[in-house]
C-alpha cells in the first residue's frame, strides 16, 4: 500500500511542478505587463523619464535573475537584431559625435526589449491592458474635471505632455488586449482606449485601435454558425449602405482625421509628413554609410522623419538598411506563416508615427510581439515538418490558435 502510495505520489510530482512553473509564470508576466503600463504614473507625478525607466528596466533585470528561468526561444531570436543595432549605433556615435544619452537609450532599448521577451505571453498583455484601464479612466476624470491642457484643440496628455504619447500608450493598450484571450472583455475595452486617443487627436493611433476593433470583430464572427455570421454580415453590409446614403462620409473623415482644420490638415501636407520625410532623406545624403546618428534632430537641428522606415536610413546609413531588412524579414515570416491580420494595426503606425526604437510603451510592443509571433510561428513550423504525416494537421491546426499551448 505504501509502495503505491509512493507510485501516485512520484506520478502526480511532474504534473504539479507544472502547474506551479504555470502559475509562476503567470504571476511575473503579469507583474512585467503592469510595470510597462504604469508609465503614465511617470507623467502624473513628473518623474524625469530617464530615472524611471532606468529604474523599471532594472527592476526587470532583477525580476528575470530572480526567476533562474531559461531563455525563451524569442528573446534568442531577437539577438542578431540587437547586434546588429548596437554595432549600427556604436559606429555612427563615433563617426558623428553622438552624445552619450541618445546611444545609452539604444542600449537600454535593448536590453529591455531582451528581457522583457522572456516574460512575454497571455499574462504580460493582461497585466498591460488591466494598468492601462485605469490610465484611460484617470485620463477620462482628468478631462472632466478640466485638468488637462487644451492646445489648438488637441487634449495633452497628463503634465502637458505631447498628446502623440498618449494616444501611443492608449494604441498599445487596445493592441494588447486582441492577445489576452478575453474577447468580450476585449471589444468591450476598444472605446474605452479609443476616447482618450480622439481628444489627443492621435490621428494614426485612431486609426490602428479602429484596426483592432475590426480584427474582434471578425474573430467574434468565426465563432458564430455559418447561418448567424452570413445573416451578420448581411446586416452590416446593409447598415454600411444605409449609412453612405444618409451621411456625407467625406465629412465625417474630415472631422475624424481633420483633414480641413488649419493646424493638422488643411494646406498642411498631412500635418507637414512631407517636410518630416525630406529631412530624413536629408539627413541620410549627409553620411550615406554611417547616417547622421541617432540624435541628429537635436544636434543638427532637422525635423524628425516622423516614419518608422525612415528612421535607421537617417541614423545608421546604409547599416540602418540591414536593420531594417532584419525587421522586415521578421514581418515578412509572421505575415506568412503567423498571425498576419495581426500586423495590420501597426500599419498606420509605422507610416506616419514618430518612433523607431526608444522605450515608449509604443514601439515596444510592437518589437515584442513581432520577435515573440517570430519564435512561436517558427516553432509551430518546426514541429509540423518533423511531426507524423497523420498528425501533421492536426497539429497545424492547434498552433493556430492564439498562444493556446504557448506562454
Amino acid at each position: 500500500m505504501i509502495t503505491g502510495i509512493r507510485l501516485q505520489a512520484t506520478r502526480s510530482t511532474p504534473r504539479l511542478r507544472e502547474g506551479l512553473h504555470g502559475s509562476s509564470f503567470e504571476f511575473w508576466g503579469f507583474l512585467v505587463g503592469a510595470i510597462d503600463g504604469l508609465v503614465f504614473v511617470s507623467y502624473i507625478f513628473e518623474i524625469d523619464q530617464t530615472v524611471y525607466y532606468s529604474a523599471t528596466v532594472a527592476l526587470k533585470i532583477a525580476l528575470f535573475l530572480l526567476r533562474r528561468e531559461k531563455l525563451t526561444e524569442a528573446s534568442r531570436a531577437v539577438l542578431p537584431f540587437i547586434y546588429i543595432l548596437i554595432l549600427s549605433e556604436i559606429a555612427s556615435s563615433l563617426w558623428n559625435d553622438v552624445s552619450a544619452l541618445s546611444s545609452a537609450r539604444i542600449l537600454v532599448f535593448s536590453v529591455n526589449l531582451f528581457v522583457t521577451l522572456n516574460f512575454l505571453g497571455t499574462p504580460y498583455w493582461r497585466g498591460l491592458v488591466f494598468v492601462s484601464v485605469i490610465d484611460a479612466t484617470v485620463y477620462l476624470v482628468f478631462y472632466q474635471t478640466g485638468r488637462l491642457v487644451d492646445f489648438y484643440g488637441r487634449t495633452l496628455f497628463f503634465s502637458a505632455s505631447h498628446p502623440n504619447l498618449g494616444s501611443e500608450l492608449f494604441f498599445s493598450a487596445a493592441f494588447g488586449a486582441l492577445l489576452i484571450r478575453m474577447p468580450k472583455v476585449s471589444f468591450a475595452l476598444t472605446p474605452l482606449f479609443f476616447a482618450p486617443t480622439f481628444l489627443m487627436q492621435g490621428r494614426a493611433a485612431e486609426l490602428g485601435i479602429l484596426a483592432v476593433a475590426c480584427i474582434l470583430f471578425w474573430h467574434a464572427s468565426r465563432n458564430l454558425s455559418p447561418l448567424t455570421r452570413l445573416l451578420l454580415i448581411l446586416t452590416t453590409l446593409i447598415a454600411g449602405g444605409a449609412l453612405l446614403f444618409t451621411l456625407d462620409v467625406s465629412d465625417l473623415a474630415n472631422k475624424v482625421l481633420l483633414l480641413d482644420n488649419q493646424y493638422r490638415g488643411e494646406n498642411t501636407n498631412a500635418s507637414g509628413r512631407n517636410l518630416y520625410w525630406a529631412s530624413a532623406f536629408e539627413a541620410w545624403a549627409t553620411n550615406p554609410l554611417f547616417g547622421a546618428g541617432s540624435d541628429f534632430p537635436a544636434r543638427l537641428g532637422m525635423l524628425q522623419p516622423h516614419n518608422f522606415f525612415l528612421y535607421p536610413i537617417a541614423y545608421y546609413g546604409l547599416m540602418g538598411l540591414i536593420v531594417l531588412f532584419i525587421l522586415l524579414s521578421k514581418f515578412a515570416y509572421v505575415a506568412v506563416f503567423g498571425r498576419a491580420l495581426y500586423l495590420v494595426p501597426f500599419v498606420p503606425m509605422l507610416a506616419f508615427n514618430d518612433r523607431f526604437v526608444n522605450l515608449n510603451t509604443y514601439p515596444a510592443i510592437m518589437f515584442l510581439f513581432l520577435f515573440h509571433e517570430f519564435a512561436r510561428a517558427k516553432k509551430a513550423r518546426q514541429h509540423l515538418t518533423t511531426s507524423l504525416p497523420g498528425t501533421a494537421k492536426n497539429y497545424s491546426r492547434r498552433e493556430s490558435l492564439d498562444f493556446k499551448n504557448s506562454p
